[in-house]
């Protein structure tokens, strides 16, 4: 059964929220893990932006995947290599925290 467009609008905005903690570094990781083995038309077409929108991120400092195009970017991620993208998450889990504890909130602690 198709998704109505209302209702892939509705499960995006569930994530949008995830991906707002996940740096341009690690979306960009992302972005070159993807040009690997995916195209960058084929990339900017699930992301829904045009191809040079996903070159500007690829080569430029000043541009970056919006937060709807890191949950594309984070869903392809998993589809096609889930341990490098597994990688890129965990790495920015573990730097997030490290920055946590470093103005004292040492959440370590509290996941167990």
């Amino acid at each position: 059964m198709k998704r109505t467009n209302k209702e892939k609008q509705k499960e995006e905005g569930k994530w949008h929220p995830l991906v707002e903690k996940f740096s341009r570094r690690e979306r960009i990781q992302l972005l070159h893990v993807l040009l690997e083995d995916i195209h960058q038309t084929s990339i900017a077409e699930a992301c829904d932006v045009t191809p040079s929108a996903v070159s500007n991120w690829a080569r430029r400092d000043d541009y970056c995947p919006s937060n709807r195009s890191a949950f594309y970017l984070l869903k392809l991620g998993q589809l096609t290599n889930p341990e490098k993208t597994t990688e890129i998450v965990k790495n920015g889990i573990e730097k997030y925290m490290n920055e946590l504890e470093k103005i004292g909130i040492d959440i370590r602690k509290a996941l167990g």
